[in-house]
């Protein structure tokens, strides 16, 4: 792994090592396994307990790791305790917008999770076969990222892994992962006949189809 790998990052990787340790043991669901644990806290810390300082943010293509079959069912989940009707956010150039998933799908993405690139890598290859495109909402940053930082390693993982057709948004407060995607990266928010649905992690072309076809 490079050393300059960010610090939010391996501290996703040590919780979803754990997390496979708890699968593999029958403690949790296998669901589990199809997406990345939100991180809450964005900062590390020294062993005499001050904050360490912020390393630099950095794209890795973590497509090969931790792999997983997708999940082939439309599982989602009733949105009940989340408002997704106005998600605050920042455009790249630093506009406040409001995106509501009873107009639009929204996807809560991280740029660290693998689940997360892959997801993404699959829907911008098969965008043709989609009715619509979620627009992305990328979280799971540091605490004091700037705006700046975020698009730059956003730029960088739409470079790396050729993604297209994508409108990209931003939230930057490390608590946003955990507000908006409480299962873990990827979630979906969308409205179909029940109201508004998540749906979580991995899953196959054909489900994001009928979801993304509603």
């Amino acid at each position: 792994m490079s050393t300059v790998s960010n610090t939010v990052m391996n501290k996703g990787v040590i919780r979803l090592n754990r997390l496979f340790t708890l699968i593999s043991s029958g403690v949790l669901s296998l669901l589990l396994a199809s997406g990345c644990a939100t991180v809450t806290n964005g900062t590390d810390t020294t062993t005499n307990g001050t904050s360490a300082a912020k390393p630099k943010l950095a794209f890795q293509n973590r497509t090969r790791e931790l792999v997983v079959t997708p999940d082939t069912k439309v599982d989602p989940s009733p949105a009940t305790d989340v408002d997704y009707t106005h998600v605050s956010v920042l455009t790249a150039a630093g506009k406040r917008v409001v995106l509501d998933a009873r107009q639009t799908p929204i996807l809560f993405v991280a740029y660290w999770c693998p689940h997360c690139q892959r997801t993404l890598e699959l829907l911008s290859s098969h965008k043709s076969e989609l009715s619509r495109l979620p627009v992305i909402v990328n979280v799971g940053f540091p605490k004091n990222t700037e705006l700046q930082e975020a698009v730059q390693v956003e730029a960088e993982e739409t470079k790396q892994l050729n993604l297209h057709g994508f409108q990209m948004y931003y939230a930057l407060d490390p608590a946003a992962g955990d507000k908006y995607a409480p299962q873990g990266y990827p979630t979906l928010a969308y409205e179909n006949v029940r109201g508004i649905q998540t749906l979580f992690g991995e899953h196959t072309l054909s489900v994001w189809t009928s979801v993304l076809g509603l």
